[in-house]
Formats: structure tokens, sequence, C-alpha cells
């Protein structure tokens, strides 16, 4: 299996690598819907999201367990 140049799988799909591309300012309100509501932190970068799997390291919001 060759090797990934990302971090951890579907990666194009988490917050750090959407903002990174600059989601938040060229589709804001897709941007939104990801954020709003949030329930998971990542333990990685701190962002928030309403789903775990928007982020590298998601833990449930207000805590820090796996």
């Amino acid at each position: 299996m060759p090797k990934s140049n990302t971090p951890c799988p579907n990666h194009q799909h988490h917050l750090c690598q959407l903002t990174g591309k600059g989601l938040h300012k060229s589709d804001p309100e897709k941007y939104h819907a990801l954020v709003q509501n949030p329930e998971f932190v990542c333990k990685s970068c701190g962002r928030v999201a309403a789903k775990k799997d928007n982020l590298c390291t998601p833990v449930k919001l207000g805590t820090w367990d796996e």
C-alpha cells in the first residue's frame, strides 16, 4: 500500500485541511454548517465541529477522553 501524504485518513474532509484551502472564505455557508452546534473538539488543532468525521483527533467537546 502506498504511503499517504496526509496526516490521517480522510484528511481532505477535516477542518484543518478545509480551512487551509480557504473554505471559510470561499464558501462560508458550508463552513458554518460544519462548525455550528459543535459536539467535538480536535486534540491536535483545537478546532470544533458538529461531526467527529471533520476532525483529525476528535474527542467529545467538554472532555478530553477518546
